[in-house]
């Protein structure tokens, strides 16, 4: 079993404590703020306590109880997501299911990939990789992004990003570690298989899918991709949104596919993508969501990415967070996002 890397297993301690969120169409509870404590957690975060956050915002009921943006960030700044971009490829997966573009997360995936049948024969276990196992990163590839950090040179992400070749068969050519569907292994490059059977299924560019179908729906006009010469747009990260469009990804997924009484994804994807389908050490994991262990009594979710990026939803308590910050080395800061969560949900009570 791999190690999790601190700023993933940060997140995962963080949220077995979160309280209350509704949609912005439900009613608002009656909110008691202490004003003191935040004042506090905002002086604490100037100090850089929790590393380089740039922006925070706490949503409880249908309000938004906190918003704050720190050194030159404002409500317009687009962040850098990275790994949260994997989410909002997880979305895109459903709609495609719900519209009939994709018929199966079960079915093997060298049926989108006819031009590259040599690369299958040639390990026949490579068959039985799903969209299922893409999604929830159990292909059984050979693949180690978490040893090197992302900062150096010789992380195989890292190495595959500045590669203009196809990564497609890059991808399907590294060496099997595993049975599909067995081990979990964390693999940022499934994410641009899954991309590319979006983009077969529907005919679409990538990004023009995703703007058409959640982007325009939840009203996200500005955003940032970056673009990878001969891959174009991953779908693994390089997306930047502002945190208010940000924490717009956590309202629809607990709203169950719904953003202000529009469907835009069925509730069974929502259920099916936020379930745990694998654990790893104390962390769980879905359909490209992070899901809380199985023991712990509130169903959390979330996305999660380099750089302590995070979009936190509680479906029991109804409390949505969004978190935006610059932490992109590997210096280890006063306090871990347990303490700074923790801290934020003490000062608002019902």
């Amino acid at each position: 079993m791999k190690t999790i890397p601190k700023h993933i297993l940060h997140s995962a301690l963080v949220f077995f404590m979160l309280t209350g969120f509704s949609s912005f169409a439900q009613r608002a509870p009656h909110i008691f703020l202490n004003t003191d404590s935040i004042k506090l957690i905002d002086q604490d975060i100037l100090n850089d306590k929790y590393g380089k956050i740039s922006s925070l915002l706490v949503f409880k009921g249908s309000k938004l109880v906190h918003e704050k943006y720190f050194g030159f960030s404002q409500i317009s700044t687009l962040h850098p997501i990275s790994s949260v971009t994997k989410s909002i490829t997880s979305i895109a997966v459903g709609i495609c299911l719900d519209s009939g573009l994709i018929k199966s997360i079960d079915v093997p995936i060298h049926t989108y990939f006819p031009e590259y049948q040599s690369i299958f024969n040639a390990d026949k276990a490579k068959e039985q990789i799903t969209l299922r196992h893409l999604l929830g990163q159990t292909a059984g590839f050979n693949w180690d992004e978490w040893t090197i950090h992302y900062s150096y040179a010789g992380n195989p992400l890292v190495e595959l990003s500045q590669n203009p070749d196809s990564w497609i068969p890059i991808v399907l050519s590294l060496p099997m570690d595993s049975t599909p569907g067995t081990k979990y292994t964390y693999n940022s490059a499934c994410s641009d298989l899954i991309k590319e059977i979006v983009c077969r299924s529907t005919g679409m560019d990538f990004v023009d899918f995703i703007d058409e179908q959640i982007f325009k729906k939840l009203d996200i006009q500005h955003y940032h991709w970056d673009i990878y010469p001969g891959n174009g747009n991953p779908a693994w990260g390089g997306l930047s949104l502002t945190t208010r469009d940000m924490a717009k990804i956590g309202v629809l997924m607990l709203n169950k596919g719904q953003w202000r009484n529009r469907r835009v994804v069925s509730e069974e994807w929502v259920n099916l993508s936020t379930s745990k389908l694998v654990e790893a050490n104390d962390i769980a994991y879905g359909l490209h969501w992070w899901v809380t262990p199985s023991d712990n009594p509130s169903h959390l979710f979330y996305a999660a990415g380099y750089g302590d990026q995070y979009i936190i939803v509680d479906t029991n308590k109804e409390v949505v967070i969004a978190i935006n910050a610059k932490n992109f080395s590997d210096h280890k800061w006063d306090d871990d996002y347990k303490h700074l969560i923790k801290r934020i949900l003490n000062a608002y009570a019902l």
